[in-house]
């Protein structure tokens, strides 16, 4: 039985690296694409959620839960949102129901309560923006420090 000589073996290391390396990248864009993934979810409630408040001629509140992660659009389930991602939200919608919910609302004419949800993961933030006056919901990534 022969032993490996130090080209071998330094071979092997300089593959296993290639591959831990390879794996850590493909981890890391997964996780900015679930981020993504998550605010493009979000912005489709709201817009979802305009477009029922349009239709009905009554108003319609988007709902998130800061505690499990998740939000609600009216006549859909809950949707979540990744664990590990940092939720921040600003609404000037009044009146919410409990500690930890925000709200968002909508109008029959399509205008909002305005406002915006940030999802941050590490060194990577995306604010989805409610414009009050228009009701457009757009998604902007913010600086990172």
């Amino acid at each position: 039985m022969r032993g490996f000589t130090l080209i071998e073996m330094l071979a092997v290391i300089a593959l296993i690296a290639v591959g831990v390396t390879l794996t850590a990248v493909s981890l890391h864009g997964r996780s900015r694409g679930q981020l993504q993934a998550a605010a493009e979810r979000v912005a489709a409630g709201l817009r979802d959620t305009r477009t029922r408040a349009m239709a009905t001629g009554k108003p319609q509140w988007f709902t998130l839960d800061l505690r499990t992660h998740s939000f609600t659009a009216p006549g859909r389930d809950p949707r979540g949102l990744p664990r590990r991602a940092t939720l921040d939200v600003t609404s000037a919608a009044q009146g919410s129901i409990q500690p930890g919910i925000a709200r968002i609302g909508y109008f029959p004419d399509g205008s909002s309560s305005g406002g915006n949800i940030t999802l941050s993961e590490r060194h990577r933030s995306l604010r989805v923006d409610v414009d009050w006056l228009t009701g457009a919901v757009t998604i902007q990534r913010e600086a990172g420090p």
